[in-house]
């Protein structure tokens, strides 16, 4: 009978990520975007059951005759992606669990798995026999998930894609041709980014934007990022008192007004984040938390002394 409850969810830590990006001459940032896009934050749900998605045309396309018409009678097999709806992570274990009712182990190369939401059907690519023993493997643990990943990642020889970056390259040799259509190679990047504490080009050093109270999209999204306040891509008084404040505090005209000058010192800041963030592997949620600890206790010991 199968399970979905994984044996141990306890989450990766920054030190696992840096062993296994290290251990394929990466940085943490590339793995994390991969699996920041793919499952979140975890290959597990909070219940404990893993993380997986059924994909019912991939059961109609490697399936035929009697077997397939029983299938699509069943519900869990169709002609097209998108002919049906994902729906909730529960509906995704139900197909599963009524395909393999059906069809037996070889369901199980039609859903994908964990953190780096791997089909079964790529199971050997990953190191493993079948897709029932890569499932099975994908229940220990976070870690044996992220290693069936990088498996992946590097028999498709995607690995130099990841290093430079190529976010095409790499979208489309881990994702298919169709990656255009569902912005898969942005959502690589915003994720890299977002992980190293760095803004997208679209507030680029030497660009004539210039942002203030009033102003809205993603423009004022990436610069709140940058100074560590809700991104509601509205810029309004708490935006502009964040400005202001960082103004003050690097020797600007503090006027609330993110121009060329305001936005060129955020990226130099930010990329002393990013140094910080490959360096610790903190990542660019903690980078910012740990700047104002310690503004906070410069603040104190000029208070005492």
């Amino acid at each position: 009978m199968i399970t979905f409850i994984g044996k141990d969810t306890t989450p990766l830590t920054a030190g696992d990520y840096r062993r296994i990006a290290a251990k394929y001459d990466l940085e943490s940032p590339h793995v994390r975007a991969v699996v920041a896009v793919e499952a979140g934050a975890s290959g597990f749900w909070s219940s404990g059951r893993m993380k997986l998605l059924y994909e019912g045309h991939v059961a109609y396309r490697e399936t035929s005759g009697a077997l397939r018409a029983k299938l699509v009678k069943a519900g869990v097999a169709w002609k097209r992606w998108g002919d049906v709806p994902y729906g909730k992570a529960s509906q995704s274990r139900a197909r599963l669990k009524k395909a393999i009712q059906i069809a037996g182990d070889r369901a199980y190369r039609w859903a994908s798995y964990g953190l780096g939401q791997i089909m079964g059907f790529n199971a050997e690519l990953c190191g493993y026999p079948s897709a029932k023993a890569m499932y099975e493997a994908f229940l220990e643990n976070e870690a044996a998930q992220l290693d069936g990943m990088m498996g992946f990642i590097k028999s498709r020889g995607l690995l130099e894609a990841l290093r430079r970056e190529d976010w095409h390259k790499f979208a489309e040799g881990y994702n298919g041709s169709g990656y255009r259509k569902h912005g898969y190679h942005t959502r690589l990047e915003n994720a890299y980014r977002n992980s190293l504490g760095t803004p997208s080009p679209i507030l680029a050093v030497g660009s004539s934007v210039v942002l203030s109270v009033g102003s809205k999209g993603q423009r004022v999204k990436e610069l709140q990022r940058m100074l560590g306040v809700d991104a509601d891509g509205h810029y309004g008084r708490r935006t502009k008192a964040a400005v202001i404040k960082f103004q003050v505090e690097h020797g600007l005209k503090n006027d609330g007004i993110a121009g060329p000058k305001t936005l060129a010192a955020l990226q130099a800041r930010s990329r002393t984040n990013r140094k910080l963030a490959v360096a610790t592997g903190l990542g660019a949620g903690l980078i910012p938390l740990v700047a104002i600890l310690v503004d906070q206790f410069k603040e104190i010991i000029n208070a005492i002394f």
